[in-house]
């Protein structure tokens, strides 16, 4: 980082000191590039030092522009370009005026001083473009290289739901519910074949995206949940405290919201006394999904897409971070909400 921040003080410093030596160039009461002069040198360390500290200056005025559209952005700097300008003029006059005493040099030259303020701002509007272009290709080749990486992280997401067929324990326990279920309850089995062949479709054809609309995971949310309700009963609880406002504006990668509930369900003990309780809420910038913890001795090794993958996922997609809170009690996962813009972003 300091290496970094003095190399571009040096890069700065080299342009600053060039355009100098050139205006000392053509400005007639100098003789010639290099004058061994007193003047010249306070030229060469005033306006340097100006130019040099208006570049630091316009770097942090232009933070607060990013929002703005290019065409504004390059207006605002151009006037500020143009104020470099002015402001080094006005110094390089006034001190050539009173300190050197060549007022008489200045008398024929309007306070602003076209050629020197206007020179400034030509200098300072190409700078700035070269600069904006060069930030822009390099963000572009950092998305390409996220790109790249999001395609590797899909194939092996959707390698790794096409090899397990989901977790083939769950698959195993809704064949046998099913199997219960044909010959006790036929429209109930109808319903579960439907719920599950909806879930099926999902976990494996949707790994092919980035992103999803919330809405349509937790529709899936509902389809998988009722199959675990289907063999649970009571055991299980889902408090889906989501507001539907939200759902088609905020964005998750396929599946995590699902994956969470598998895992609840797979690392606790379901009991109808001592019931899993799944909470769905949205708090601040996450989708908060939290469970009652009664964890198991023994969990078997998961072939699904776990709490790791999620997290990869959303660091790809969004540089976003997925938080995770474990108390005696609770364990909750903060998945932070993506836009729609970042979703048009990740997904063309």
């Amino acid at each position: 980082m300091k290496n970094s921040q003095l190399n571009k003080f040096a890069i700065r410093f080299s342009i600053v000191f060039t355009i100098q030596l050139i205006y000392k160039g053509f400005d007639q009461s100098f003789d010639g590039f290099f004058p061994l002069t007193e003047r010249a040198a306070a030229f060469t360390v005033v306006l340097t030092t100006i130019f040099l500290l208006g570049w630091y200056v316009a770097e942090w005025l232009n933070k607060p522009l990013k929002g703005l559209q290019t065409i504004y952005q390059l207006l605002i700097n151009i006037l500020i370009g143009f104020a470099i300008g002015v402001f080094a003029n006005t110094i390089y006059r006034l001190g050539d005026t009173y300190i050197y005493d060549n007022g008489h040099l200045w008398a024929d030259i309007s306070f602003i001083n076209p050629e020197f303020s206007f020179g400034i701002t030509m200098f300072y509007s190409i700078i700035y473009i070269t600069n904006l272009y060069m930030i822009r290709n390099l963000k572009l080749k950092e998305q390409e290289i996220i790109n790249k990486e999001l395609e590797k992280e899909n194939a092996i997401s959707q390698f790794q739901a096409l090899k397990a067929q989901i977790e083939p324990h769950f698959l195993f326990n809704s064949l046998s519910v099913l199997s219960n279920l044909v010959h006790s309850d036929a429209d109930l089995a109808s319903q579960f074949i439907i719920k599950l062949s909806n879930t099926l479709r999902y976990i494996i054809s949707q790994n092919q995206r980035t992103l999803i609309d919330l809405k349509t995971e937790l529709d899936i949310v509902e389809d998988y949940f009722f199959l675990l309700k289907t063999r649970f009963n009571d055991a299980i609880q889902l408090d889906n405290q989501i507001d539907t406002e939200i759902l088609k504006s905020t964005m998750v990668p396929p599946t995590s919201v699902q994956s969470l509930i598998e895992n609840a369900v797979k690392h606790n003990k379901l009991s109808k006394k001592h019931p899993l309780v799944i909470k769905m809420e949205i708090k601040d910038a996450d989708i908060v999904v939290s469970n009652t913890l009664n964890k198991k001795e023994h969990v078997e090794n998961s072939t699904g897409l776990g709490l790791n993958n999620i997290k990869q996922r959303y660091q790809l997609v969004a540089q976003k971070t997925v938080k995770v809170e474990e108390t005696k009690e609770f364990f909750t996962v903060y998945l932070p909400i993506i836009n729609q813009s970042e979703y048009e972003h990740s997904n063309h």
